[in-house]
């Protein structure tokens, strides 16, 4: 069983919030209660990036409540992977767990990317989603998975899943890239990739948002543009340093 031992954890999981007040509560449930199937310690670390609803609020009584919830503020929106490594630099384990904050990840599935990745031999452990509800999502998502593996030489099902378990250092490593782009979260599968890191895949499911709205939805078009736009610069660095 986890233990409220911070100081000791081996496992802390990262979930930003923007605007996730109507989530929070359920998700700091199911959350620790996945935790507590583990065989190791670990903790919960929540990041408000710069929210403008109750987010914060309900951040800190979570960690009122609960020892193992850690929370921290951004008090301006820095964007997911601002937020991801606010969570690193915050975190006290060696293994870190990325998760989204609206419960489209299960929760409950942390216990098996962990599985995954203590059963031996593998650098990360991504999340294959198995979306429901939004044809044009998911049209969207298979879509630039695709062209992410054609262009990288990749054979991963999920690319850009951001729902992935690995070591700290790890993390940091693939995120050193980030810098400049706004959407490098759909980049994580391919920096992986291109430092020739073992990838595991575990399907998971991909529910439906439990409360509020996604800010991919509001300029879907606007997105897919600034991503592809990404997607090329992205190649054309990662080209270059190969050729060092």
């Amino acid at each position: 069983m986890t233990k409220p031992d911070d100081d000791r954890a081996t496992l802390s999981v990262i979930a930003p919030c923007l605007n996730e007040e109507l989530n929070l509560d359920v998700l700091v449930t199911r959350t620790l209660a996945a935790l507590d199937a583990l065989p190791i310690q670990a903790e919960l670390i929540l990041i408000d990036d710069g929210s403008r609803d109750d987010t914060w609020r309900k951040i800190q009584e979570a960690e009122q409540r609960h020892p193992r919830v850690r929370g921290f503020h951004h008090a301006k929106n820095q964007g997911i992977v601002a937020g991801w490594l606010t969570g690193l630099t915050g975190s006290r384990a060696e293994l870190v767990c990325l998760i989204d904050s609206d419960l489209q990840n299960p929760p409950e599935d942390i216990q098996r990317l962990y599985a995954a990745y203590a059963g031996g031999g593998y650098d990360v452990v991504q999340a294959v989603r198995k979306p429901k509800g939004n044809q044009q999502r998911i049209v969207f998502s298979k879509g630039l998975n695709l062209l992410l593996n054609v262009t990288f030489g990749m054979r991963l099902r999920d690319n850009k899943s951001g729902f992935l378990l690995t070591r700290r250092e790890t993390l940091l490593d693939i995120l050193a890239d980030a810098d400049g782009y706004r959407y490098f979260q759909s980049f994580i599968g391919v920096a992986a990739g291109h430092r020739r890191l073992r990838i595991a895949e575990v399907e998971t499911a991909f529910e439906l948002r439990h409360a509020g709205q996604s800010f991919l939805s509001a300029f879907p078009i606007q997105t897919s543009l600034r991503i592809c736009a990404e997607l090329a610069r992205y190649r054309a660095e990662t080209w270059r340093k190969s050729r060092k």
